[in-house]
This record gives C-alpha cells, structure tokens and sequence, in this order.
C-alpha cells in the first residue's frame, strides 16, 4: 500500500471563515492544534461483524448460517453450558449501595465468599427494604445496614461478604455511584482485592450461563432480527465459554461486563419495553436441553469466538491485529458495514483528536505530521508514525493508535491536521482584511 505522509509544510491553503493564505515562513512553525480522521466502521475486526450479522439477517439468512460465515471451518454444535460464571459488575471502587427493588421479599448475609452450590447459615437475614453499604477498609469489606423500619447494630469487617435474595420475588439494585443497575439471578459477592499499591472493592455477580447470564448482554439492540439475534446469543455463549478456565484476581471474576469482554446489564434487557422479551426469546431458541446450547466449536472444542460492531468492508485477520493466526479468524468480505441504511454511525465516520492527545498516544512533546507507514490486506491501517516538531519520531501498531486516540476503527481513509489561530495580517498575503477568526490548515 502506498505511504501516505500529511505534512504541514506540503499544504499550501489555508481554508477559514474567508480564505486565508499563511506565509510559508510562518507555515513552517505551526504546529496543529487538532488531527481530523475519517473512516469507517467500530471495534476491532476481528470475527463476527454484529452489523453483518444484521445484515445478512434481513437477507433471510439463518443464525448458522451467519455463524458459519463469520467463523469459516467451524460447526454450531450442542455443548455443555450449565457452568456457574462469575462476572465483575463493580471494580476498583471504594464502596457500593445495595437494595432490593420494592418490599417484597428478603435479602440473606453471609460472612466469606460462599460458592452458589453451598447453603450455610447466612450471617443475618433482613427485609427487603433493607440497604447495604459495603465499604473496603484496609483489605476487608466492612458492611452496614440500615432500614426505616429497624436499626441494626455495627458488623465487624471480613475480607468478603455474600448477599442473596429471592428472584422470584425480589430484584437487587446495586448502585455504584450514579450507576444503578438490577441483578435478578445468582448471588453478589462483595471482596477486597489487594494489589501492590492498595486495596479495592471488587464485586461480582455469580449465576448460570446457559441462560441467566445470557439473558442480560445488551450487545445489540433487541429489536433486531431474529437470526441477528440468536447468533448473537451462540457467539457469546461460546465466548463466555472460553473464558471459565480461570479466576482473574484482579477482578475476582471470569469475565467483566464491559466491552473489555461482554456488555453484561444485568435485568435492564429482558425489561427492555416491547423488544426485551424478544432477547429472551432469541436465547431461548438457542437452547438444546436444560443443560446444553448452541456453540461454536472446532474439533469438538469452542472457538475464540471475538465479534465486534462494525468493519470497513472486510473484517479482519486476527494475525494483523493480535499477532496470532487461529484459522476461524481470517478476513471475510463484509459489505453490509459499509451500507448506510443499517449502518448510520459508522458507514462513515469523522472524529477530531486533539493536538495534546496525539502527543500522549505518540509519548512526543507535539505531533506535526503523521505517516500512515502501512496497511492490512483488508485496508487497515497497521502501523503509524508521528513526526514532532524536533525531528522525533514514533511508531504504533494501528490498534495500539486506535485505542490511545479512542477513534472508532482503524480503517481510516484520510486525515487532516488542523491549525486554530488568530487571523494576523502581517503574516497572511496582501488584501486580507484583519479580522478575528481561526483558520483550518
């Protein structure tokens, strides 16, 4: 792919409110004030394209078929999934709120981090209008209670606590600063993680992946169609089962439920207005039996499945992006990314960086000029240099670029800097006339 460098020196037109002429003198000790990028698509690339999905979906394609698609080589097979998974819903936080969702019902206290399978005598059990304060203390978890009805007395700290309530009955509000969300299913744990400088509350949600789990990802939109949606569902099922094999201490968890690995909401999607029930349908749909679901799987094992919103056309080889073939993994054509109608966001997309952003991502002292050095067989850009204004360089991966500037994607297709400064007569050509405004190199 030919290297495309934008320099500030090789601009010759400076386009503002009026058009304004800089002296090359005065051009060449600019140094942009922001980066404009344009490109296509969101997230990574790799495996299988939610819009895609979408897409094919409205073409009448089935949930295996797209799966088949976006996965080449693999098999949607029945797989055992009725495994406990534990998810981070709350992390490196100091202290979080717990009540339940109306009156009704009752929550259960236990001291330690109880697995799910086991029932000991809980510490206390309380009303539902109960509410709990866990607050991390210099490596213990320390809870208080508090109700309009009753008064409870001080609990002495433990490294961690379990709380349970009835699902039937009752629906558990974390709420973890302005964020409040509903868990419905499982237990809460509440534990101190310790790391080389401080302690931290971590808090986890353990329950069934073969359903209670898969019941609240809100990683699309529920109205969608079916199929999007059921191959939603096996494509997550299958990534949450590769990620059972260990407990990470940083988050006393499996698995988060950010975008670092699935967007885990808790009750909020199948009370989705309308559209909720039909998530729950569409998982439901996947089931075989109580105990087994749909999966993708390679030689009788799950696959790594990644997916992601959006491409620029093709998706990704995952061996340009992480650095390590697996042969599911490969660049398929993925035009319905690039179809505005069911794409509006990212069909095309223009952000603005900021000159002190680029400087961070580039660890320069200022960002003058970039050099895309290189791009991917499907139009990505792999590897970016930046110039300062003292000759320094630096060169990044185009993920590890995409990630430090936060834009959409890495299949950009142009880029401008951009100077911002007061209009100064004496520096721009005769017959400007001097007025305040900023012009765009």
């Amino acid at each position: 792919m030919k290297k495309r460098a934008f320099l500030l020196t090789s601009l010759s037109l400076i386009f503002c409110l009026g058009l304004n002429v800089i002296s090359p003198a005065h051009a060449r000790t600019l140094i942009p004030t922001d980066f404009r990028f344009f490109g296509s698509g969101y997230g990574h690339g790799v495996g299988m394209s939610q819009i895609g999905a979408r897409g094919q979906a409205l073409e009448s394609k089935t949930a295996v078929e797209i799966l088949n698609y976006y996965y080449p080589g693999t098999a949607v097979t029945a797989y055992p999934d009725n495994q406990l998974i534990r998810v981070n819903i709350a992390n490196l936080i100091s202290s979080v709120t717990l009540n339940t969702v109306g009156s009704i019902g009752e929550i259960r206290l236990y001291q330690g981090d109880i697995p799910l399978s086991e029932n000991p005598e809980p510490f206390g059990i309380y009303p539902g209008d109960t509410t709990a304060l866990f607050t991390n203390f210099a490596g213990s978890v320390v809870p208080a209670l508090s109700s309009p009805t009753a008064k409870y007395a001080a609990i002495n700290p433990s490294p961690a606590w379990t709380l349970r309530w009835d699902s039937a009955t009752t629906t558990a509000l974390l709420t973890n600063g302005a964020t409040a969300t509903q868990y419905k299913y499982g237990q809460i744990v509440f534990k101190s993680v310790t790391n080389l400088l401080s302690s931290y509350l971590a808090v986890t949600n353990t329950l069934r992946l073969h359903d209670e789990y898969l019941y609240g990802l809100g990683e699309v939109p529920s109205s969608w169609p079916a199929a999007a949606l059921e191959a939603q569902a096996i494509a997550a099922r299958t990534y949450a089962l590769g990620k059972l094999s260990r407990l990470r201490v940083e988050c006393d968890c499996n698995i988060y439920n950010t975008t670092v690995d699935q967007n885990f909401v808790g009750y909020a999607k199948e009370t989705e207005a309308i559209y909720g029930v039909k998530w729950r349908e569409a998982v439901d749909r996947t089931f075989v039996d109580e105990n087994n679901a749909l999966v993708v799987t390679l030689e009788d094992k799950p696959i790594q499945a990644f997916y992601f919103s959006s491409s620029g056309g093709v998706t990704q080889n995952v061996v340009d992006v992480w650095g390590s073939p697996l042969p599911y993994l490969t660049g398929v054509p993925d035009p319905w990314s690039l179809d505005p109608t069911i794409n509006r966001r990212y069909a095309l997309w223009s952000r603005f960086v900021p000159q002190s952003v680029m400087a961070q991502a580039f660890l320069l002292p200022n960002v003058v000029s970039i050099t895309i050095n290189s791009r991917t067989q499907t139009g990505s850009v792999s590897s970016i240099t930046a110039i300062s204004s003292t000759g320094e360089t630096a060169t990044l991966t185009g993920e590890l670029f995409r990630a430090r500037v936060k834009l959409p994607s890495t299949w950009i297709h142009n880029t401008k800097a951009i100077v911002k400064l007061p209009f100064i007569a004496k520096e721009c050509l005769p017959g400007i006339v001097e007025r305040p405004h900023y012009c765009l190199i």
